[in-house]
């Protein structure tokens, strides 16, 4: 089954070693092919150092196939893609079949993209400062995709690659140690086990709002700006194991 015998513990051990940017890619598309998804684009909106009137195609990394690259470009679809647009709107994760209110050549455009063996396809935005965002993009050609596993994990996948990158471009002196209380702990090893607020706070014999209290306080602690990047952030500081 796709994404069997897959450690993200491992995962995060590899990412951490990787001494350059590419050399993290690489670890991240390795990642997405063992869950399906063997085709991906990624990199960087809203840069200061980017002029607002930069049409270029904002990825640092394109590996979808070559035909439909040329054949994107040639039909200018850059300056319709829904994918581009709505990543830089939104804060969660979306399969690319979520988008509503296509105009036609953007139903068009999906159309052709499946049948040059992009079918599924999943979007991550993750929000940095100063307004920056980092984007991936990846698609399969599957038709067995399990979307709501899919989902979580490209996530998950995404957000520690983007984490390892920024402290790669900027290194700064390390952070002073976060102190998580017990039931933070818990907390996040129950979301990074895929359980909602609902059933963490059944297991726990607590409200769920009390589950959201300890999850705000983890992330404020860990300065995540969502539960994912808590997680992530968590595990690498040897604060949880999931």
């Amino acid at each position: 089954m796709v994404g069997d015998n897959f450690r993200l513990g491992d995962f995060i051990e590899r990412t951490l070693r990787a001494d350059t940017a590419p050399a993290l890619m690489s670890e991240l598309k390795s990642a997405l092919v063992h869950w399906g998804f063997p085709h991906m684009a990624c990199g960087a909106f809203g840069e200061p150092e980017r002029p607002l009137d930069d049409m270029s195609v904002p990825a640092v990394v394109v590996d979808y196939p070559e035909e439909w690259q040329k054949y994107y470009f040639e039909k200018n679809y850059v300056t319709i893609d829904p994918v581009i647009t709505r990543a830089c709107q939104a804060y969660v994760p979306y399969r690319w079949d979520q988008l509503r209110d296509l105009t036609n050549p953007q139903k068009r455009m999906f159309k052709e993209a499946t049948e040059a063996g992009l079918r599924h396809g999943i979007t991550v935005p993750v929000h940095g400062p100063n307004g920056s965002i980092f984007v991936a993009s990846v698609a399969s050609p599957h038709t067995d995709i399990d979307h709501l596993r899919s989902l979580s994990v490209a996530n998950v996948l995404v957000t520690q690659v983007y984490s390892v990158l920024v402290g790669m471009r900027h290194p700064g002196a390390p952070s002073a140690p976060v102190s998580l209380t017990a039931r933070e702990r818990e907390c996040l090893i129950w979301s990074a086990r895929g359980k909602s607020s609902w059933d963490i706070g059944v297991i726990l014999n607590i409200s769920d709002n009390t589950v959201n209290f300890h999850l705000k306080n983890a992330m404020g602690k860990l300065k995540a700006s969502t539960r994912v990047l808590a997680i992530v952030k968590a595990i690498r500081m040897g604060l949880i194991v999931p």
